[in-house]
């Protein structure tokens, strides 16, 4: 059903997949959790209890209207704090903060959600508060919305994992193999798409095993198919991944429905059926803890709104002081100077760092064109960089900017070790900011 079709550009960082043979093991609990209502993109959802409350796992404690994902309390015990905070990534949002009792009891309301038809099945996921948990944090019950006029002809869903160190989504494939079938299966019934490939690069083999196994086992192979993908970085992008499986290109500036595909992450497809199964939300993540400077590197089951600070502590603590720690991978995750921020839906990886974190200094760019060879979008990196750097917005335009998916494979590959990709992802930001500036006089008049 499914074929191999080549991509363009890409890179291989060494793997650093140590943590690869790790079982999934959960810690202890925190004494309190402090969770952020803006873990998804869009609006950040609005507290629904107030201090002194009591709430369960799974218990609303926000919610919102539009592009929204509901957030839900990740620990038993009692709502200390509901305020308004600037979080260590700079954003501000409300954040509750709740006691835990040490119980861990699941909110006696929780039960397993029933559909009928497609709108029920979407409502279903949005009551989950499931998001993107390969890091992108869109809504899934948004992106599952097909506009009017365009349909879903394919479930792609992503199982590549490329980036460096990061395992917890291997450990899903491994562990929880037939959930991850059933859960494609569910999606592709109740939204009525006809054919459905999880692509996983041919270094996790164990993996393509194990989904296959479970595919023969459900009597689903003439709906789901696993496609063996070359490993390359970065094959897990959703452009990359559509074009990989299907052979087709989602056009510029444009969404992967325009391509006929509705692209989950594999960890996401396994907690949305995980919700179908016993109607706990969103309440926990996987995250790999890696890195030279830790004492025990794995995969842990961690309670949403957990400290990174205390994750550390609880998986046994440090060997040496890093020069940095990262929330994500080494290619597209973002470095954190405060480690008493919380772990949120779409972490998937904490990694403490001395040697590794050791870059050299930036000399400038020699137009040696390797940045453009590996840029999967085919997009010119080093022009999107000279032209972030100078604020040309003009330049950032014709660059074509808000196409870079700031992979990362540029700066990897740079010979002068520019560092490109946080260039252009500032030079993002610019250009959002000019271009609201010179259409709002036009939506004023």
């Amino acid at each position: 059903m499914f074929s191999l079709h080549k991509t363009l550009g890409g890179v291989h960082p060494p793997q650093c997949k140590d943590t690869r043979d790790c079982p999934v093991t959960s810690i202890e609990p925190p004494k309190q959790v402090r969770i952020p209502l803006n873990m998804h993109i869009g609006a950040p959802a609005k507290p629904v209890v107030s201090v002194g409350d009591h709430v369960y796992i799974g218990t609303l404690i926000g919610d919102g209207e539009g592009l929204c994902a509901p957030v839900h309390a990740t620990v038993s015990g009692t709502v200390t704090s509901v305020a308004e905070e600037t979080l260590p990534t700079g954003q501000h949002a409300p954040v509750v903060q709740i006691e835990s009792d040490g119980k861990m009891e699941n909110d006696p309301a929780l039960t397993k959600p029933t559909y009928s038809n497609k709108d029920e099945f979407i409502e279903c996921v949005r009551k989950s508060g499931v998001v993107g948990l390969g890091g992108a944090s869109f809504p899934s019950w948004f992106k599952m919305k097909c506009p009017p006029g365009k349909k879903f002809d394919f479930v792609v869903v992503n199982g590549m994992e490329c980036e460096p160190f990061i395992t917890s989504d291997y450990r899903q494939m491994i562990e929880h193999a037939e959930r991850v079938i059933d859960g494609v299966a569910r999606i592709a019934r109740a939204l009525e798409i006809p054919a459905a490939v999880i692509g996983v690069e041919d270094n996790k083999p164990e993996a393509v095993d194990k989904l296959n196994e479970a595919i023969k086992a459900k009597g689903v192979g003439d709906l789901v198919e696993v496609l063996m993908v070359p490993t390359k970085y970065p094959m897990g992008g959703e452009k990359v991944l559509i074009q990989t499986t299907t052979g087709r290109a989602v056009p510029a500036g444009g969404l992967p429905v325009d391509a006929g595909c509705l692209v989950l992450n594999v960890t996401t497809v396994s907690r949305i059926e995980e919700y179908f199964r016993y109607g706990v939300p969103l309440v926990r993540k996987t995250v790999t803890i890696a890195g030279d400077c830790v004492k025990n590197p794995g995969n842990y089951r961690i309670p949403i709104g957990m400290s990174v600070q205390d994750v550390i502590e609880a998986t046994g603590g440090l060997v040496k002081e890093p020069r940095k720690i990262i929330m994500g991978g080494p290619m597209m995750g973002r470095t954190i100077t405060h480690i008493d921020c919380p772990i949120l839906k779409a972490n998937n990886a904490i990694l403490c760092l001395e040697d590794k974190a050791i870059l050299p200094d930036e000399t400038p760019c020699i137009r040696c064109g390797r940045c453009v060879r590996v840029c999967p979008l085919g997009l010119m990196p080093f022009q999107l960089d000279a032209a972030s750097r100078s604020h040309d917005v003009v330049k950032l335009d014709e660059f074509a900017v808000m196409n870079c998916m700031e992979c990362g494979s540029c700066a990897y590959t740079c010979p002068a070790h520019r560092r490109i990709t946080a260039s252009i992802r500032e030079g993002k930001g610019f250009y959002r900011s000019e271009s609201a500036r010179l259409t709002q006089p036009a939506k004023e008049a």
